[in-house]
C-alpha cells in the first residue's frame, strides 16, 4: 500500500476510534446519571428535600409541633447541616439576590466574618444552583452534579489508565456513592472539593503520558474549581493526592510514553514541572477566597483547637483498628439515621466502597501476572489507599507525623479515608478488566469469591446469633427496623454482605458459560456494583417532604421576630439552636461559625460555660450571676429555655407550650456612652472586672491598659448614642456627649473594622473583651463603623493575575495550533 494510502486509512481508523470512545463516554455519562437519578429521585422529581433539618422537632421551641413520621428523616450526625451550612447557605443567597456584598454576618457570635467563611463556597460551581433555583430544590441539584462529577471523572481516570468501558463504569459507580461521597452529600463542601480528585488525577496521567500544555491548563482548571469548593481540609488532602500521585507515576514511568518511560531525567522534569505549574496556577486563581480565610483563621478558638490535631480524638478519629470491618460490613454499628452502638462518629469514617468492589481489587492484585502487566498503573493507588487507610487508623508513628507537618497540623486528617475509597474503586477496575481479559473468571477469582464468602462467616461469628438474633436480623434486613440491639444489626450487615458475594458469583457463573462473555460480564457486574452502592445509600441522608423537611415559624420565634430591635437572643442548651436564628433574621449571641469565634471571645464564653470546646457551636447549660454579665455583655435580652425549666431568676418575657423566653435585664444595648471605664492591666484583669458583681454590662466597660493608653481615659461620661444605620459592613452612629468619653457599639471586634468620627479615623478600640469602642470629644458626633474583608484585596490581585497567566497560557496554545494547521 502507498504511503499516502496508509496515512489516510491511518487518519481513517484514527477518526472512528475517537468516534467510538465519544459515543462510550456519552453512555458512561448517561449510565451515571441514571445511578444519581436513581438515588435522588426523591429530591429531584419527587418534590422531597435533601436536608436533615427535621432533628430541630426534637428542640425547643419545636417539640410540641413534631410529624409523626420525622424520626424517620433523623440523622444526628448530620447536625452541621443545620446548625451551620444551611443558614449560611440561606444568608448567602439572601445578601447575593439583595445585591449585597456579603462582607460580614451579623446574626452568630455577637457578628463574624462571613465572605472570610470558606465553606459557603462563595465561586464555586456548585453553589450556583443554590443563588439561582429555590434553596430547597437547589440543595439537590448541587448534590446530584457532586455525585455525577465524583463517577464520571472516576471513569475518566480508569479509561486513561488504559482499561475498558466496563470497569470505568464500575469504578464511576462505586466511587459515586462511597462511604465519603454518601456521609458529606448534605454538608455540602467536602464532596465538592473530594468529587475533583479522580478529575485531578485523569488530567495529571494525561500529563504524565502525553505532555500536552492544553492538559495542563484545565488542570488549573479543575484545581481552582476545587479551591473554591469550601473546605480547607479536603483541599489539603485533594493537592498532596495530586502531587503524590505525579511524583510516583513520573519516578516509576509509563511505558509507552516516550522519554517519561525510557527514563529521561528532562522528560520526567517537564511533566512535573507541568504538573506543579498547573496546581499553584489554580490554587493563585482562588486566593480571592483563599488568603480572607487564612486571614480569618488566624488566632482563632479553631485553629487553636486544631493545632497538631487536637480536635481529632473530640470527633471520632483514631478509630480503634476494628473500626476496619467497614470495610466490608457498614453497618455492622447500625447507622445513625436509625441508631448507632459503636464507637462515636464512626460512621463519619467508614470505608465502604462496595461488596463486590472489594472483592474485585482483590482480584486485580492476584490476577496471574496484573501486578507484572499493571503495577505502574496500580502501584499509586494503592500506595495513596494505605496512606490514607493509614492515618485515619492511627498507624504507629504515620499519623502522629502527619499531624504536626504544616498543612495538614490545620485539618482533620482522618479524612483522609477518601484516598482508600477512590484506590478501591479504581483497583476494583483492574480486577475487573483482568476478568475480561482472561475471558471469564479463573481459579483465581473463584478464590478470592470464597474469601468473601469466609469473610462473611467470620462475621457472624463474630457478631453471634443466639437469643433470637437470627430472627430479628433477618426483619432488619427486610424493613430496616424492629431492633435497637446490636447483634442483630451487626448480622444485617453481614447478610447484605453475603447477598452481594453471591450475587457476584451468580454474575461470574453465568457469564463463564458465554464463549465470549465481555459484554454479558461487565454488564452484569455493573449491575451488581449499581445496587450494592444504593443499597448501602438508601436512607443515610434524610429526603423528607417538603412539609416535614424545615420546621415551622413558631409562636416563640414570631415573637421574637417582633422584638428583634431589642437586642440579641441566646438559648439554654440547644433550644432555640444557633445559626438556625438566621433563617429569621435574629441576631444570636452563640454561634457555630468554626474556625470562629477568637480566642478572647472563647475566654471571655468561658465565664458563662467553663467547658465549652474550642471547635463546637457555642452554647450554655445554666445561668448565674457571672452568666448574665457576659449576656448582658454581648446584647442577649431575650433568654430561650425549653419548658418547665429553670428561669434563672429572670422575668418571663413570653411563654407557651413550645418554650419560654427570659428577659435579661443587664442586656447592653446596641449603642452606649460609658459610664465608668475600668483599664485592666491584662486579659486575667479584664475577666475579673466583668465577673465582679459591680459590673453593670448596660454602663461599665472594661478595656486593656495597654490597647488604651495612647487615648484619653475617661473615667465617665454622660451622654448618649444611638444606631441610626445599620449596613452588612458599615454601622453608623449618633453620639452626643457632655465631655469627652468612649462610646461602645455592641458587635464584635475583628481585624478589618475601622472608625471615622465625623469624616476623621479614629483609632478603633477593642473594649469588654471582644466590642467595639472609640474614644470621642465633647459635642454631637457622626461615628461610622466600615468593615473590609482582611486579605480581599490581596487575593484578588492574586486571582487576577493568577487568571491573566491562564488567559496568556491559553493565547499560547491557539496560536500554536492555528501555526501547526497552516
Amino acid at each position: 500500500m502507498p504511503s499516502g494510502d496508509r496515512l489516510l486509512a491511518l487518519r481513517r481508523s484514527r477518526r472512528v476510534a475517537r468516534a467510538l470512545a465519544a459515543h462510550e463516554h456519552r453512555t458512561a455519562a448517561g449510565l451515571i446519571a441514571l445511578l444519581v437519578l436513581a438515588y435522588l429521585w426523591p429530591v429531584l422529581l419527587g418534590g422531597r428535600v435533601l436536608s436533615p433539618a427535621a432533628m430541630l422537632y426534637k428542640l425547643p421551641p419545636w417539640t410540641s409541633l413534631a410529624p409523626a413520621d420525622f424520626t424517620h428523616y433523623v440523622n444526628m450526625s448530620l447536625a452541621d447541616v443545620p446548625l451551620s451550612y444551611y443558614p449560611w447557605d440561606a444568608l448567602a443567597r439572601r445578601l447575593i439576590h439583595a445585591g449585597t456584598f456579603p462582607a460580614w454576618n451579623p446574626y452568630a457570635l455577637a457578628g463574624t466574618p462571613f465572605f472570610s467563611n470558606p465553606e459557603v463556597a462563595w465561586l464555586s460551581p456548585y453553589s450556583l444552583p443554590l443563588w439561582i433555583l429555590p434553596l430547597n430544590y437547589g440543595l439537590g441539584v448541587s448534590a446530584a452534579l457532586k455525585l455525577w462529577m465524583a463517577g464520571f471523572g472516576t471513569y475518566l481516570l480508569v479509561r486513561e489508565l488504559r482499561l475498558g468501558f466496563w470497569p470505568g463504569i464500575v469504578a464511576g459507580f462505586a466511587f459515586a456513592l462511597c462511604a465519603f461521597s454518601v456521609v458529606w452529600l448534605s454538608a455540602g463542601v467536602f464532596l465538592a472539593v473530594a468529587s475533583l480528585l479522580p478529575w485531578t488525577l485523569w488530567l495529571i496521567e494525561r500529563i504524565v503520558r502525553r505532555a500536552r500544555s492544553v492538559d495542563g491548563l484545565a488542570l488549573a482548571g479543575i484545581v481552582a474549581w476545587a479551591m473554591a469548593g469550601g473546605h480547607p481540609g479536603a483541599q489539603v488532602h485533594l493537592l498532596t493526592a495530586a502531587g503524590l500521585y505525579a511524583l510516583l507515576r513520573v519516578t516509576w514511568g509509563v511505558p509507552g510514553a516516550g522519554a517519561a518511560g525510557s527514563g529521561s531525567a528532562r522528560a520526567r522534569a517537564r511533566r512535573l514541572g507541568l504538573v506543579g505549574a498547573a496546581l499553584a496556577l489554580g490554587v493563585l486563581a482562588c486566593a480571592v477566597v483563599l488568603l480572607p480565610a487564612q486571614q480569618a483563621a488566624t488566632g482563632t478558638a479553631g485553629a487553636a483547637a486544631r493545632r497538631g490535631g487536637g480536635a481529632e480524638p473530640f470527633f471520632g478519629a483514631n478509630m480503634p483498628f476494628g473500626v476496619l470491618r467497614t470495610v466490608l460490613f457498614p453497618d455492622w454499628w447500625a447507622r445513625p439515621s436509625e441508631f448507632e452502638a459503636g464507637p462515636g462518629s464512626y460512621n463519619e469514617r467508614t470505608f465502604y466502597t462496595g461488596a463486590v468492589t472489594l472483592l474485585l481489587a482483590a482480584m486485580a492484585v492476584v490476577s496471574p501476572g496484573g501486578l507484572r502487566a499493571a503495577w505502574r498503573r496500580m502501584a499509586p493507588f494503592a500506595l495513596l489507599g494505605l496512606l490514607g487507610v493509614g492515618v485515619a487508623l492511627d498507624a504507629p508513628g504515620l499519623h502522629a507525623f502527619v499531624v504536626h507537618v504544616p498543612p495538614f497540623d490545620q485539618v482533620q486528617n482522618q479524612r483522609m479515608v477518601l484516598w482508600l475509597e477512590l484506590a478501591v474503586a479504581v483497583l476494583a477496575a483492574f480486577g475487573l478488566q483482568a476478568l475480561l481479559d482472561a475471558g471469564g473468571p479463573g481459579r483465581r477469582a473463584w478464590a478470592v469469591v470464597a474469601a468473601g464468602a469466609l469473610a462473611g462467616l467470620a462475621g457472624i461469628a463474630a457478631a453471634g446469633i443466639g437469643g433470637g438474633a437470627i430472627g430479628a436480623a433477618l426483619h432488619y434486613v427486610l424493613h430496616r427496623s424492629g431492633t435497637e440491639l446490636a447483634r442483630p444489626v451487626a448480622l444485617a450487615s453481614v447478610a447484605w454482605w453475603l447477598v452481594f458475594v453471591a450475587a457476584l458469583a451468580a454474575a461470574l457463573a453465568l457469564a463463564r458459560r458465554r464463549p465470549r462473555p465481555g459484554a454479558l460480564l461487565g454488564g452484569l457486574v455493573a449491575l451488581v456494583v449499581a445496587l450494592d452502592m444504593l443499597h448501602f445509600a438508601h436512607g443515610y441522608q434524610p429526603m423528607p417532604p417538603a412539609s416535614t423537611a424545615i420546621p415551622p415559624r413558631t409562636a416563640t420565634v414570631a415573637f421574637l421576630r417582633r422584638h428583634a430591635g431589642d437586642g440579641r437572643i441566646a438559648g439554654v442548651e440547644f433550644a432555640l439552636p444557633n445559626d438556625w436564628t438566621t433563617l429569621d433574621g435574629l441576631r444570636d449571641a452563640r454561634g457555630y461559625d468554626a474556625p470562629q469565634p477568637s480566642l478572647r471571645f472563647l475566654r471571655l464564653w468561658r465565664l458563662l460555660h467553663p467547658s465549652q470546646y474550642e471547635h463546637t457551636g457555642f452554647t450554655f447549660e445554666s445561668l448565674d450571676a457571672t452568666g448574665l454579665h457576659v449576656l448582658g455583655l454581648l446584647g442577649a435580652r431575650y433568654v430561650v429555655t425549653g419548658v418547665g425549666q429553670p428561669a434563672y431568676g429572670l422575668p418571663v418575657a413570653y411563654g407557651d407550650e413550645q418554650a419560654t423566653v427570659l428577659e435579661n435585664a443587664l442586656a447592653m444595648p446596641r449603642a452606649i456612652v460609658a459610664g465608668r471605664v475600668d483599664v485592666a492591666a491584662g486579659e486575667p484583669a479584664e475577666l475579673a472586672a466583668i465577673a465582679a458583681h459591680a459590673f453593670d454590662p448596660r454602663r461599665d466597660v472594661v478595656v486593656r491598659g495597654a490597647d488604651f493608653r495612647a487615648a484619653p481615659a475617661p473615667r465617665g461620661a454622660a451622654g448618649s448614642a444611638r444606631v441610626v444605620a445599620d449596613g452588612n459592613a458599615r454601622v453608623a452612629l449618633r453620639a452626643s456627649l457632655a465631655r469627652p468619653g468612649l462610646v461602645v457599639l455592641d458587635d464584635a471586634w475583628e481585624r478589618g473594622w475601622s472608625v471615622r468620627v465625623d469624616g476623621r479615623r479614629a483609632r478603633a478600640l477593642r473594649v469588654d473583651m471582644v466590642l467595639r469602642g472609640v474614644v470621642v470629644p465633647a459635642g454631637r458626633h457622626a461615628i461610622v463603623w466600615s468593615y473590609r474583608v482582611p486579605g480581599l484585596r490581596a487575593g484578588a490581585a492574586l486571582s487576577a493575575l493568577a487568571l491573566l497567566a491562564a488567559g496568556a497560557w491559553g493565547g499560547a496554545l491557539v496560536a500554536r495550533r492555528r501555526r501547526a494547521t497552516r
